[in-house]
């Protein structure tokens, strides 16, 4: 029975790292200006993010809390308020015998991608270039570089190619 293989997580057990990265993305999700200063404290949790001054992370934002180190960012990116941006899977002790242990896959978003309010961002993901992600949305596959999405799960709205020539 499953009931009879069940460990106990030892959640007492922490490193001084975890909690440093804990403690900067706390800082980090109640900054509400400037954006700088929140793409800083996201970039010393560990989070690949090209350059501070050219990106825009609102407050409110979660960024991997465990695994910020598998999340990357792009130049010119903007990422509103409440986004959930994750980059692993930690199943309980009985999931664990359908998926395995824990799952940890990489996020990318492009250069020039918009994140909407609220939107989920799930593991695995990449966000293309000039992406724009509806508000609300949970992005659960990659997203083309100038694509629309919206919705839930997120599904391409509409090519922005055209509208970068003005053809819409």
């Amino acid at each position: 029975m499953i009931e009879q293989k069940y460990k106990k997580a030892n959640r007492l057990l922490l490193s001084f790292g975890d909690i440093y990265r804990s403690f900067l993305g706390l800082l980090a999700y109640h900054i509400p200006y400037p954006s700088f200063l929140t793409a800083f404290l996201h970039r010393a949790r560990g989070v690949k993010i090209r350059n501070i001054w050219n990106v825009f992370i609102a407050y409110h934002v979660v960024i991997d809390s465990v695994h910020p180190d598998a999340i990357e960012i792009e130049e010119d990116v903007w990422i509103t308020r409440d986004v959930k941006i994750i980059a692993h899977f930690n199943p309980t002790p009985v999931l664990k015998e359908i998926f395995g242990g824990k799952i940890i896959k990489k996020v990318k978003i492009g250069k020039g991608a918009f994140i909407g309010v609220g939107a989920i961002i799930l593991p695995g993901v990449s966000i293309g270039e000039g992406a724009l992600i509806g508000p609300g949305s949970v992005v659960t596959k990659n997203v083309e570089d100038y694509t629309w999405v919206g919705g839930n799960p997120a599904k391409p709205i509409r090519s922005l190619r055209k509208a970068k020539t003005g053809n819409i």
